[in-house]
């Protein structure tokens, strides 16, 4: 009886220390032919990336910061992505990046997309 709550006790300790939020936080690693760009504009199928119109097709992929899986359909997201093309030129994979994540860009040597001047004239 005793062995039985202690193997209990212990797949107990072993779940919990599983379920810890360190494991959900491990670093993500990026295809290297990946490249790091400016999403600015959504409209399904298109997408607008450093300003150049690019189309995903069916079976392309967006990842939110907490690396799950959103519709391409609903994604209303406009900030810095890695993004990987397809053979095609297609738009194939998109990364929704964390802080944490454009600084460890940076650090690698990759240039964070500035944003770009808009002139207005009245």
């Amino acid at each position: 009886m005793k062995k039985i709550r202690l193997i209990q006790l212990f797949l107990v300790i072993v779940l919990f220390t599983l379920s810890s939020p360190v494991f959900s936080q491990l670093q993500r690693n990026f295809p290297p032919d990946s490249k790091l760009g400016k999403l600015t504009a959504v409209s399904f199928p298109q997408f607008t990336i450093d300003g150049q119109q690019i189309i995903m097709p069916a079976g392309g992929q967006i990842r939110g910061v907490d690396n799950l899986i959103i519709l391409p359909s609903v994604a209303n997201y406009i900030g810095i992505v890695r993004y990987q093309l397809d053979i095609m030129g297609n738009l194939h994979r998109v990364w929704i990046l964390t802080p944490d994540e454009v600084k460890a860009a940076e650090r690698e040597g990759l240039q964070i997309p500035a944003p770009k001047k808009r002139f207005f004239f009245f």
